[in-house]
């Protein structure tokens, strides 16, 4: 035996089982040509594969063809399945594993949750169960890793037998059909005689595996009871209004828990390297070398590391959710609303944290199940304002009503809440809009199982934590590094020699003498960087932009917030004090007007712009992570610049 798949419903703790399997020793991708994640690992020198949750093999939404696809190639293969099966919903559990049975793959039979069992004194005869199914039965719990051992050896012996047939009357008549992926112009035919096969082979399947617990499963009442106490707690969580509220509470602490506690380890991540250019600055004699060193190497380093924070604490918070059982109730919660734009439910957790950061944001796309909504989602996600733009924002609205607040509501407040309002409203609008638009397919019903109550597993809480950072870091990181890189160099180096730049820097001086000018500035100017802002000058001159906002605009591509320090550094400040950079961005002239650069419509227009433009490497780099190429993130680049051009010209021709 080479390989084996893991295979079970939604909630039984299939991927809790696969960590403890594998450890440390697993892989992390994206199937080809989707954004589901494929998880692959070894245990004893046998290759696992995690598959996605799958409910049944009718099943045609866009997840749960991954599953179904792997199976039915097992069915023609013969390797073995690892089926896992929550020991709390039996009935429901094995009802897949008769479809799957029925095609004759070798398996086991894991009944996984042995405390709940215990707890609520339900007690299965595994050996009895066995003998009726025609596998190997196993009860353990994926939680503390009891009964693992016995699961190890048994996989290390290759124990998988081929189950009981129960209903292959309803395979042998359409089995052409399923292997070819056909299975859903089945289900949505008109013929009575195939709907009458349906309803008789679900009839016959559920008197099957009700025989089978009522023979092998003892204290039903008790397990009725325990699912009774999910039920009773979701008269709350799901109430009109309380559950409204509840659910308005819990994403705002979501919210602010990634705003706020990644605010400090960050401020340390960001410290440390600055910390580190300036160690490199002082020991590296070599002046480019100190430069690529310490402005183009530990700032790249420092720009993938310094997300580390946001994605760990958002992925944690999910993890909890998830595993508590109330992330499904987001989902319900949030249906009704954002079906109104083409989405779900369960697009609302990615888009509420892109308020603080769209990279995590996107990266949690992947709990969305429907590949039409998740590649809208990713789309539209750097639309809602992150953190990084309030760096752009305040300052610029700083300009815009320099005198102070005037009470709890001020035009500065004011005016920052309808960026985030704006934000939102174009990011709901263009996600409509995008999957309207796709050519994937897409499922029409939006159903969810509500898994029971629990207190999450720890162990898989943090493994999924270390997994989804050390994804971010590894893969990311390459292609932001790289361009970290490539930023340097056209900020540091001039296509001029440097005689040209001296003669050129004292006639500066010369004719401005009244007001010293930095070299680090004129260099700028005259940088590749420079030149590429004087290039595209002439376009963004309608917008009310020099070539100097032009260069900011460049720079800031490597993120947002590095709008302010490039103008700092452009306007000879040679400071990170935002007041002195305030001060000399409204005291800049504009040559052509003889009137202020940063006036009321330059700076609405400069809003506008960095409300749509998707001015973030990070983030188009964990995009072309995602979706597996580059199309997209460039697509989805141009289209948002064109918005921010457009709505920038419009905002600076109405107020200038």
């Amino acid at each position: 035996m080479k390989q084996f798949a893991l295979v079970g419903k939604p909630n039984a703790g299939k991927s809790s089982l696969f960590n403890l399997l594998t450890g440390l020793n697993q892989k992390i991708g994206n199937y080809s040509g989707v954004t589901i994640e494929k998880k692959s690992g070894v245990v004893d020198g046998i290759r696992v594969v995690d598959l996605p949750g799958i409910r049944t093999l009718k099943s045609v939404t866009a997840e749960e063809l991954i599953p179904k696809a792997t199976i039915l190639e097992y069915a023609e293969t013969k390797e073995p399945v690892l089926f896992v099966c929550n020991g709390m919903l039996l009935e429901d559990n094995l009802m897949l594993f008769t479809e799957i049975a029925d095609l004759q793959i070798p398996m086991i039979l894991v009944i996984n949750f042995k405390d709940d069992l215990q707890k609520n004194n339900i007690e299965i005869d595994i050996a009895q169960m066995a003998v009726q199914i025609g596998c190997p039965v196993m009860l353990m719990n994926s939680r503390n890793g009891e009964g693992m051992d016995e699961l190890k050896q048994a996989i290390k012996e290759s124990k998988f037998q081929v189950p009981n047939a129960v209903c292959r009357s309803l395979y042998d008549e359409f089995s052409k059909d399923i292997v070819g992926n056909n299975f859903q112009a089945i289900l949505t035919t008109t013929s009575s005689n195939q709907s009458q096969i349906f309803e008789n082979d679900f009839i016959k399947r559920q008197k099957i595996v009700n025989n089978i617990i009522e023979s092998t499963t003892t204290s039903l009442a008790n397990r009725n009871d325990f699912l009774d106490t999910s039920r009773s707690i979701d008269k709350i969580l799901l109430h009109p209004v309380w559950g409204l509220l509840i659910f308005l509470g819990v994403i705002l602490v979501l919210f602010q828990s990634v705003f706020y506690l990644s605010s400090y380890p960050m401020d340390l991540i960001d410290a440390g390297f600055a910390g580190l250019s300036e160690l490199a600055t002082s020991n590296i004699s070599s002046e480019w070398l100190s430069s690529l060193v310490s402005d183009g190497i530990i700032a790249g380093l420092g720009g993938v590391l310094i997300f580390i924070p946001q994605i760990a604490i958002l992925f944690f918070l999910l993890s909890v959710l998830e595993q508590s059982g109330y992330l499904s109730r987001i989902s319900f919660l949030s249906d009704r609303v954002l079906s109104k734009f083409g989405l779900s439910g369960q697009s609302v957790i990615p888009l509420m944290s892109s308020w603080a950061c769209a990279i995590p944001a996107i990266m949690s796309a992947k709990t969305i199940t429907d590949s039409k909504e998740r590649m809208a989602v990713i789309f539209a996600a750097p639309l809602m304002t992150c953190a990084a733009r309030l760096p752009v924002y305040t300052i610029l609205i700083a300009i815009m009503f320099p005198a102070e607040g005037t009470g709890f509501f001020n035009p500065q407040g004011l005016l920052l809440f309808g960026l985030y309002l704006l934000g939102l409203v174009a990011t709901l609008l263009v996600a409509y809009l995008a999957q309207r638009r796709s050519t994937l397919k897409t499922v029409p019903l939006f159903s969810l199982e509500m898994p029971v109550y629990r207190v999450p597993n720890w162990r898989n809480v943090f493994y999924n934590v270390y997994q989804k950072t050390k994804s971010f870091v590894v893969d990311a990181g390459k292609v932001i590094f790289v361009v970290s890189i490539v930023l340097w160099f056209l900020l540091s180096y001039s296509p001029r020699n440097q005689n040209f730049l001296d003669q050129k820097f004292q006639t500066a001086q010369a004719e401005n003498a009244e007001l010293p000018i930095s070299r680090d500035a004129f260099d700028l100017e005259y940088s590749y960087a420079g030149y590429m802002g004087k290039f595209i000058e002439p376009v963004i001159k309608p917008l009310g932009f020099d070539w100097k906002i032009g260069i900011a605009i460049i720079s800031s591509f490597a993120a947002r917030e590095v709008f302010v320090g490039a103008l700092s550094t452009i306007y000879s400040v040679g400071s990170e004090d935002e007041g002195l950079v305030k001060t000399r961005m409204q005291n800049e002239i504009n040559l052509d007007t003889g009137k202020k650069r940063f006036n009321f419509a330059t700076c609405i227009s400069l809003l506008l712009f960095y409300v749509f433009a998707l001015q973030c490497m990070s983030t188009l780099a964990i995009v072309r992570k995602e979706v597996g190429n580059w199309k997209y993130p460039v697509m989805q680049f141009v289209i948002m610049l064109v918005m921010a051009y457009v709505a920038a010209w419009m905002g600076y021709t109405v107020f200038g």
